[in-house]
């Protein structure tokens, strides 16, 4: 690799740190770190080949300092290859993180202030942030908005119903976040000319959301002021009456924290199932009878069922329906147990192309043939924030 500006994309989760280098929009490497029988385990993934990545790191808040260390001792890169900028994923429910910026102090605590509102995905960017201004000093960091998608969702669809004062007050609004996987989605589709008017997106992973899309243009989201909001996840409740939640509070002895790392961590298809949150694992328990994973799976789908039904309200019809993320790209038997009461909105998908379908590099149609189009298209988060914050610093 001659001598190059790098860029390196980060996205940090709780339970995991995924890094990739671009160079010249191009995918360099993946870098991914996660724990493992309750240790942390690394590797490098470029050229076709995997490379481990030794590491004795108590917390994923100090792994990126095997970065540049690994990538030189694996011939990933050169000596005189060198980062020039961050892309950093944010997830933070607040106007003023609508839009990419240049992290500064400033930003820093303008984020450590909404600590409390998302906690998960805040206190790990804020871990990332810091532990990157040590390892790359000067390197620019761009925060990169998961919501500045659904910027353009009307207010209607942005309310809740509250107090407008409040609102304009205290930013209570529903935010919206994937939106860095509905636009990379969204960005495929457009300049391979596959995009149709209405079109509903089905982000299916660990987290997960469904998206009208208007026009390449958000029109709503299932998640609100926070990524808990909506469908039920594999960890995360989903949408639940806050009356309830307050007596899980009580019941439990929680406090306001406790609460929310209850119905983030501990409910979902892991709180229904009481044994996992891995699709894979329930639908072998449900294959040996264990009601109460058939009975996660059921809720899972429901309510991916009812989000399409909502989406279509929002744009007044449906045009295609897209699949995508870990679960949507991959789960074969998830996405059939979705469309079979979808018919009604003239989705028909073909059992064997469906079940061929796994991870496609270019779009899939698994609707039959005089059918309305159901696409299953992989997501690429990485290279739509490296692509942005490009961008950003390009001005």
């Amino acid at each position: 690799m001659a001598s190059e500006s790098l860029t390196l994309v980060v996205n940090p989760g709780s339970a995991s740190r995924k890094y990739a280098i671009f160079a010249n929009g191009y995918k360099w490497a993946n870098i991914n770190f996660e724990f493992v029988d309750n240790k942390i385990t690394g590797k490098i993934e470029h050229a076709g080949q995997q490379h481990p990545i030794i590491c004795d790191d108590a917390n994923l808040g100090t792994v990126s300092h095997h970065i540049m260390p690994s990538l030189l001792e694996h011939n990933v890169i050169s000596d005189t290859d060198k980062i020039t900028t961050i892309g950093i994923r944010i997830v933070a429910p607040s106007r003023r993180f609508m839009q990419d910026q240049l992290i500064t102090d400033e930003v820093e605590i303008a984020l450590d202030a909404l600590h409390e509102e998302t906690p998960l995905h805040i206190r790990a960017a804020l871990l990332e942030i810091r532990q990157l201004k040590t390892c790359f000093s000067g390197v620019p960091i761009i925060a990169i908005s998961d919501s500045a998608f659904h910027a353009s969702k009307p207010a209607r669809a942005r309310h809740y119903g509250v107090d407008v004062a409040l609102v304009e007050k205290f930013g209570i609004e529903r935010y919206g976040y994937h939106g860095l996987s509905v636009g990379s989605v969204v960005r495929y589709l457009t300049e391979h000319e596959m995009l149709l008017p209405n079109t509903i997106v089905c982000h299916l992973g660990s987290g997960s959301s469904v998206t009208a899309v208007g026009n390449g243009e958000s029109v709503d989201n299932t998640m609100g002021y926070s990524p808990l909001e909506g469908l039920m996840m594999a960890t995360r409740s989903g949408s639940i009456d806050i009356s309830a939640a307050l007596v899980i509070r009580r019941e439990l002895h929680l406090t306001d924290d406790g609460l929310e790392q209850y119905l983030d961590k501990k409910s979902g298809l892991l709180g229904v199932s009481g044994s996992s949150d891995d699709i894979r694992q329930l639908l072998t328990s449900e294959e040996k009878g264990d009601e109460r994973a058939k009975l996660a799976l059921d809720i899972f789908v429901y309510r991916i069922q009812q989000a399409i039904g909502q989406m279509v309200a929002s744009l007044g019809g449906v045009d295609c329906l897209i699949f995508t993320a870990t679960i949507g790209e991959r789960s074969s038997i998830i996405r059939s147990r979705v469309l079979d009461r979808l018919g009604y909105l003239g989705f028909t998908y073909d059992p064997r192309i469906n079940e061929q379908t796994f991870e496609p590099t270019d779009v899939a149609n698994i609707a039959i043939t005089s059918g309305k189009p159901i696409f299953v298209v992989s997501t690429d988060e990485a290279a739509e924030i490296a692509r942005r914050t490009e961008q950003y610093m390009q001005g």
